[in-house]
């Protein structure tokens, strides 16, 4: 199989292209190279999409299927898969739940109605907004390959190489100790999906051929209180201390200014903007072989890439950002403590070892 990745060195890229090179594919990869180069084994192709130059590396080149991680204006997106169209069989792309427009107000299926912007729209996230942009570059994937095109729509993607630093900020606070400030209800449930569990699934169907939109928005069944309690499991041998969950409700965190999903990250307060957060059908996901690893595997092997990445840059993994993006996620020790110190004396509860 000749597997075209356009991207293929960050997180979910590097995920497809590392089961792909297992699988035995024949990869090639097409970014700038600003994020490094892709695992031994993938031929890398080096130009900027938006340059029509650069896209002409492309030119000529058959491959049996493609997929596209892109986070770039629909009119490039549009460009290349216009380029591409004659010599790839079949191509997927990364889309995001966020293209609903009633998200994440409503409960959501791949039926509801979709973002508007155009296929040749020009722009930023800032300009367009990241769900517009999404909608846009789909609609220019589903114009260059009619019936020979699979839009995944994923929610939350976690797992080693995580750029956005969701989990990462919860695992680094809770392995500083003390009192952690918890969102809300530890029942509310928590959706997500490994970025090697989707790149595998990508894989399969791109492979299959498989039309059409679907939802993956991650397995049910897991709760904010589990995911967290997780975190202090696998972090224990490396904290110098205990830690004790403190959990306060929406309305003190929301009075106190914290904005929930970057402050808190995978906080989701019962509000009725955010009610549909986690009600996003994934049963098409199911259907089309999504196997989902248990939570804990994610969370333990996030850990061990943390660690060995602060071991390689002499730092402290309880103090390391990650990524893109990093430094604007989480709270910030100040203002958790002036919560915590605001609150009363919580019900005596064990400390966590």
């Amino acid at each position: 199989m000749r597997l075209l990745v356009l991207g293929g060195t960050r997180f979910l890229g590097r995920a497809i292209v590392d089961e792909a090179i297992r699988r035995g594919y024949d990869v090639t990869t097409f970014s700038r190279g600003l994020s490094g180069e892709p695992r031994p084994g993938a031929e890398a192709l080096h130009g900027d999409r938006t340059s029509s130059a650069d896209l002409a590396t492309l030119a000529g080149r058959d491959f049996d299927m493609a997929i596209d991680t892109s986070v770039i204006a629909p009119r490039h997106v549009a460009a290349s898969a216009q380029l591409l169209a004659p010599r790839v069989r079949h191509y997927a792309y990364v889309s995001t739940i966020s293209v609903y427009a009633d998200y994440p107000a409503a409960q959501i299926s791949e039926d509801s109605a979709v973002l508007d912007c155009a296929p040749d729209a020009d722009g930023t996230i800032e300009s367009l907004g990241y769900g517009e942009l999404k909608a846009g570059c789909e609609r220019a994937v589903v114009a260059a390959f009619p019936g020979r095109h699979l839009i995944a729509r994923p929610g939350l993607i976690v797992g080693p190489h995580e750029t956005t630093g969701r989990l990462p900020w919860w695992l680094a606070r809770i392995v500083r100790g003390g009192t952690v400030l918890a969102p809300g209800d530890p029942a509310r449930p928590v959706r997500m999906t490994d970025a090697r569990d989707l790149a595998a699934w990508l894989i399969d169907n791109t492979r299959r051929r498989i039309p059409g939109i679907i939802n993956v928005p991650g397995p049910e069944g897991a709760t904010i209180g589990e995911l967290l309690a997780t975190c202090g499991e696998v972090t224990k041998a490396d904290r110098g201390s205990a830690f004790e969950l403190r959990w306060v409700p929406d309305r003190v965190l929301l009075d106190a200014g914290v904005e929930p999903w970057t402050e808190l990250p995978m906080w989701a307060p019962d509000t009725p903007e955010l009610a549909g957060t986690w009600q996003v059908s994934g049963d098409r996901a199911v259907r089309t072989g999504i196997r989902y690893r248990p939570l804990t595997d994610t969370v333990h092997d996030t850990w061990a890439w943390l660690r060995l990445t602060a071991a390689t840059h002499g730092a402290d993994p309880s103090s390391a950002t990650v990524g893109r993006g990093s430094t604007a996620v989480g709270l910030d020790p100040a203002k958790e403590e002036r919560i915590l110190s605001g609150l009363a004396d919580p019900p005596a509860e064990p400390t966590r070892p």
